[in-house]
C-alpha cells in the first residue's frame, strides 16, 4: 500500500520535509533524564522513540540536541554516535519506504527502527532474552553505573533458564518466577543483600522493556517481586586507622601500592564514590578544594580538602595517582591495611544461600574502594560535623541513604547519650513530673 500525505494534489511531485530532533523527556529535572527522537514526517502524529539514554539536562544542548563534550560528561562522543545513528538511520527508513511504496506510520517506523538498532529482529519484537542482552550492550556503551548489577543478573537468568530447560519470556515475569529465581540464587550461594540487589536490576530490565513497548506484564510492579535487603554491619576505619594507612612507609613495596593508598585517602576525606575519586586530575584540586561533577547523578559536589588529602598531593609533586581498575583497588588495598597491622578480630552476621552464617575475620580483609566513603562519612560525624553538611559533600540525596553509609559504633553512641539529660535526671522531660 502505498504512502500519501493528506490532500495531495493531482499530478503535483510528492515533496515531504521530514525533520529528526531529540529532546529530553523532562529539561527541568536535576537527576539524568531520558533523551527521546521525534521524528516529523507528514503523519498525522510525530513518531517518537526512546534512545535509551539519559543525560543529565546541564549536560545537554538545545542548540546542537546533543550531548556536549566536554569534561565530566562520561562517554558524550560515543552517545553522540548513537544519537547521529539513530537519525540518520530514522531518515533513511523513511525514504526507503516511501520508495518502496509501502505504507508508512508511527508502528511501521518503530518495528523497522528497531530492527536497525539490534532491539528487534526481522520476524518479530524482541523476546526477553533479546531484550536482555541488548539492555547489556547499551548499558556498556554509555558506561551506566549499573551496568554491572544488570549483567550479573542477566547472566543468573540465563544460568537459571538452563537449569530448568524452559525458555522464559516477559509474561513468565511472575511471582511464581520470583519465588523459583530467589531459590535458585540462594542455591548458589548469594548473599541476601546481592540477591535483593538483583531483583532490583531485574525490575530496572522489566520497567525500560515496557517503557519500549515490549513488556505489557506488571507482574514485577508488585512489592512482593522484591527481595527484601537485610542491615549487615559493615565496619568502616577509625580515624586511628586511617592515620596508620596514611603514615605507612611503603617505598619497598610496589608502586601500585602507593598509588592505591592514595587514591583510597583521598576518596576516604572527599566522601566521593568510587566511580568518582578514582582517575581526578590536578584540574580538580583548586584553591584548596576538590571539584567534581558526580558520574551517578550529574551534580557538581565541592569538597574542602582535608590535611591528609593536602600531605598526599604534597608527597606526590602535586600530581595525584592515576586510574585503577576496581579489582586492583579492592585487591591492594587489603594488602595495605595488612601492612599498617590493622589487623583485629571482628564477628560478622549475615544471610548467605538462605541460611545465617557467622564468622570471625581480621579487619583488612575487609577493606575495598567503597570503604573509603563509608569510612570518610563516619569519621567526619564523629569529629561533630553536621549529617545535612555531608550529606551535601557526599551527594546524598535522602537521609535514610545516609544513614546506611554510617558505622557508628554502639559503645560511641550510648557514652553520648549516657551524657544526656534523659538518662542524668539532671532535667526532667518536658511536661512531666518527677518520678518518686
Amino acid at each position: 500500500m502505498s504512502f500519501l500525505p493528506p490532500f495531495h494534489p493531482p499530478g503535483e511531485k510528492l515533496k515531504i520535509m521530514v525533520i529528526a530532533n531529540f529532546y529530553l523527556k523532562n529539561p527541568k529535572s536535576e537527576k539524568a533524564t531520558p533523551i527521546n527522537l521525534v521524528f516529523s514526517y507528514g503523519g498525522k502524529k510525530p513518531f517518537k522513540y526512546a534512545t535509551g539514554l539519559t543525560i543529565e539536562p546541564s549536560n545537554w544542548s538545545l542548540e546542537k540536541m546533543r550531548l556536549r563534550e566536554k569534561r565530566g560528561v562520561s562517554e558524550a562522543i560515543q552517545r553522540n554516535a548513537f544519537l547521529n545513528k539513530v537519525e540518520s538511520s530514522i531518515t533513511a527508513i523513511y525514504h526507503r519506504l516511501l520508495n518502496e511504496g509501502l505504507h508508512i506510520d508511527n508502528d511501521s517506523l518503530r518495528h523497522s527502527l528497531d530492527i536497525e538498532l539490534g532491539r528487534a529482529s526481522s520476524s518479530k519484537k524482541m523476546d526477553l532474552t533479546q531484550y536482555m542482552d541488548y539492555i547489556c550492550k547499551l548499558k556498556d556503551n554509555i558506561n551506566s553505573s549499573d551496568r554491572r548489577i544488570i549483567k550479573a543478573v542477566v547472566d543468573n537468568i540465563k544460568l537459571f533458564s538452563e537449569k530448568e530447560r524452559r525458555q522464559l519470556d516477559f509474561e513468565d515475569m511472575t511471582l511464581s518466577f520470583r519465588h523459583e529465581f530467589n531459590a535458585f540464587l540462594e542455591s548458589r550461594d548469594y548473599k541476601q543483600n546481592s540477591i535483593s540487589t538483583y531483583f532490583r536490576a531485574l525490575k530496572i530490565i522489566l520497567d525500560q522493556a515496557q517503557n519500549d513497548g515490549l513488556n505489557p506484564f506488571n507482574y514485577f510492579r508488585s512489592r512482593k517481586f522484591s527481595a527484601s535487603a537485610e542491615k549487615v554491619k559493615r565496619p568502616s576505619f577509625t580515624y586511628e586507622e586511617l592515620l596508620k594507612i596514611h603514615r605507612l612507609d611503603l617505598s619497598k613495596q610496589h608502586r601500585s601500592y602507593r598509588d592505591v593508598r592514595d587514591i583510597f585517602l583521598i576518596g576516604t576525606f572527599s566522601v566521593m564514590r568510587i566511580s568518582d575519586y578514582n582517575g581526578l586530575d590536578t584540574g580538580n584540586f583548586q584553591n584548596g578544594f576538590i571539584t567534581r561533577k558526580t558520574q551517578k547523578t550529574g551534580k557538581q559536589v565541592v569538597v574542602p580538602m582535608h590535611w591528609i588529602v593536602k600531605e598526599v598531593l604534597d608527597r606526590r609533586g602535586g600530581v595525584p595517582p592515576k586510574k585503577y581498575s576496581d579489582i586492583t583497588i579492592n585487591r591492594v588495598i587489603k594488602e595495605v591495611a595488612k601492612l599498617a597491622k590493622i589487623d583485629h578480630k571482628l564477628l560478622l552476621s549475615y544471610t548467605k544461600g538462605g541460611k545465617r552464617v557467622e564468622e570471625i575475620v581480621s579487619k583488612f580483609q575487609l577493606a575495598t574502594s567503597h570503604k573509603a566513603r563509608r569510612s570518610g562519612a563516619t569519621t567526619m560525624v564523629e569529629a561533630g560535623i553536621a549529617r545535612e553538611k555531608v550529606m551535601i559533600l557526599g551527594g546524598w540525596e535522602s537521609e535514610a541513604s545516609f544513614i546506611r553509609y554510617l558505622d557508628i559504633k554502639e559503645e560511641r553512641n550510648a557514652e553520648e547519650l549516657a551524657k544526656h539529660e534523659f538518662f542524668t535526671r539532671s532535667k526532667p522531660p518536658k511536661n512531666s513530673t518527677e518520678l518518686s
